[in-house]
């Protein structure tokens, strides 16, 4: 039992020491986010006249709570309780419109960045493919399951360059 584990440990050793390349982690969701193709794509998306607007009526609605609020704390000792259970009421609407606003500025945005994605994603893959071959990479991580990496690991800025210069 003792010599078959430390045959197993020195043939791990062994692999280990033989394999070629280095290891690297990438971000491919933030690299083709970084690509300039995708930030013309959400700088449209903010130009865009119905997006202004919802960003708008977001902005309004979160001024109104913050003078709500404001009246609350200047006023709300010399209110009635009828008067603060309207003020409570008034809130609650406001609160509850302006968590619709966000969600549907999100799910916008979100829609946008879904189709950057699927545009971009096959290209990036590929690109991926190509660093590692021409840079003789033996392993990659995705950035998110890497507890520590120095920033000299990170290739997904090249991902980004190359992406932009792909187009």
């Amino acid at each position: 039992m003792k010599k078959l584990s430390l045959a197993l440990v020195a043939m791990v050793f062994s692999v280990a020491a033989s394999a070629q390349g280095k290891v690297v982690i990438v971000n491919l969701q933030a690299a083709i986010i970084q690509t300039e193709a995708a930030k013309k794509s959400l700088q449209a998306l903010d130009a865009d006249a119905d997006f202004a607007a919802m960003k708008a009526k977001f902005e309004s609605l979160r001024a109104d709570l913050v003078n709500l609020d404001k009246d609350a704390k200047t006023n709300g000792m010399t209110w009635s309780v009828e008067q603060k259970a309207d003020h409570r009421k008034k809130v609650e609407y406001k609160s509850a419109d302006l968590k619709l606003a966000a969600e549907k500025l999100k799910a916008e945005r979100n829609a946008v960045v879904k189709r950057i994605m699927q545009e971009q994603g096959r290209k990036a893959q590929e690109v991926l493919n190509e660093l590692v071959t021409s840079e003789d990479i033996g392993l990659v991580l995705d950035a998110s399951v890497a507890h520590f990496a120095n920033a000299s690991y990170d290739i997904t800025g090249k991902v980004t360059d190359k992406l932009n210069k792909a187009k």
